[in-house]
């Protein structure tokens, strides 16, 4: 019996009365009616789910110091509301999320992101639910690279406390660049600006989400990608929920395509030019990405020629800009 009927019936109306079956009646239509009200539903626990301080928009949007919006939000309200409940945030640091998984502090756990020190607990996990792509990003007035190797020797590099970077990790062991930490994604990429350190890693969702608002002139104008990683939950075995009805409940939406709908409404579409490390085109303004992207440009540059695309489609008569491809540049201009 629900607990909204078992606390409205006083141990003096016992007795089968008309006032006292018009009651409980009315309570049950009630509780009926109102989809998960908090007084009827004190049956089925509230989902705790742990988010990391360090992550930062477009993932998750803090006011007060509370998650309120933002992709992981979404995706553990929507899990919720499979389970017929309400979310109850834990907000921790990075490296204490793990444990409060372990311990059934919380019941599970989104984005987290790789740790320098491997823990020796496994936690089980949902499947991909989509894929996070790491880039480097630069002040403006930073060498531009094509490779990592290519960083100068000793540069600083703006990263997260405690986060592992699988592809740097034998440049930051031989002492060829450095780390400098920051608590989350927004205070690195706000150090990047104000050029307290030439280079900076975050994702793309949260770089371009940072560089939007500002305009071009806050970060370097190119993007290296460094590699992705894929966004996964994790589970608590100790939780109020059983580790299956969690995983099915998140295999649903990504099967249903709710998880791509929530992750393409907060994902700016990016605009992005491949050229080579020969080419003449560098720093590329956003005007131009822009007019490029709306086709009222065919190349970046007027000085440089454009070349029609070897191709069997329609596009075969378009000239468009093409250069040999012997190096990779990447150019994101995150545009919405």
């Amino acid at each position: 019996m629900p607990s909204c009927l078992t606390q409205r019936m006083d141990p003096a109306l016992g007795r089968s009365t008309a006032s006292g079956w018009l009651t409980l009646t009315s309570a049950l239509l009630l509780c009926l009616a109102i989809p998960d009200p908090a007084w009827c539903a004190e049956d089925v626990p509230a989902l705790r789910v742990a988010v990391s301080r360090a992550i930062s928009p477009p993932f998750v949007v803090w006011r007060e110091q509370q998650a309120s919006a933002g992709i992981d939000v979404e995706i553990a309200q929507e899990l919720a509301a499979g389970l017929k409940t309400r979310v109850e945030w834990v907000a921790l640091p990075r490296l204490r999320i793990e444990g409060a998984l372990l311990s059934g502090e919380a019941d599970i756990a989104c984005n987290l992101s790789p740790l320098q020190t491997l823990r020796p607990d496994s936690l089980p996990q949902s499947s991909p639910l989509f894929d996070l792509q790491d880039m480097l990003s630069a002040h403006p007035d930073a060498t531009g690279v094509d490779a990592l190797e290519q960083l100068p020797n000793g540069a600083v590099i703006g990263t997260l406390q405690g986060q592992a970077y699988p592809q740097l990790d034998a440049l930051f062991l031989q002492g060829r660049v450095k780390r400098d930490d920051a608590l989350d994604e927004e205070r690195m990429l706000r150090k990047l600006a104000k050029d307290r350190h030439p280079y900076g890693i975050s994702s793309r969702q949260t770089l371009s989400w940072f560089s939007n608002p500002g305009g071009e002139e806050r970060l370097a104008s190119w993007r290296l990608l460094l590699g992705s990683r894929p966004y996964r939950c994790t589970v608590s075995p100790r939780g109020r929920f059983e580790v299956k009805q969690l995983l099915a409940g998140l295999e649903q939406l990504l099967s249903s395509g709710r998880i791509d709908q929530i992750v393409a409404a907060r994902t700016a579409p990016a605009l992005a030019v491949v050229v080579s490390v020969r080419s003449p085109v560098r720093d590329v303004s956003r005007s131009a990405l822009i007019e490029l992207f709306m086709g009222k440009r065919q190349n970046l540059m007027d000085e440089v020629p454009t070349l029609p695309v070897m191709s069997a489609g329609p596009e075969r008569q378009r000239p468009l800009l093409v250069e040999q491809p012997t190096g990779d540049f990447f150019q994101d201009a995150g545009l919405g």
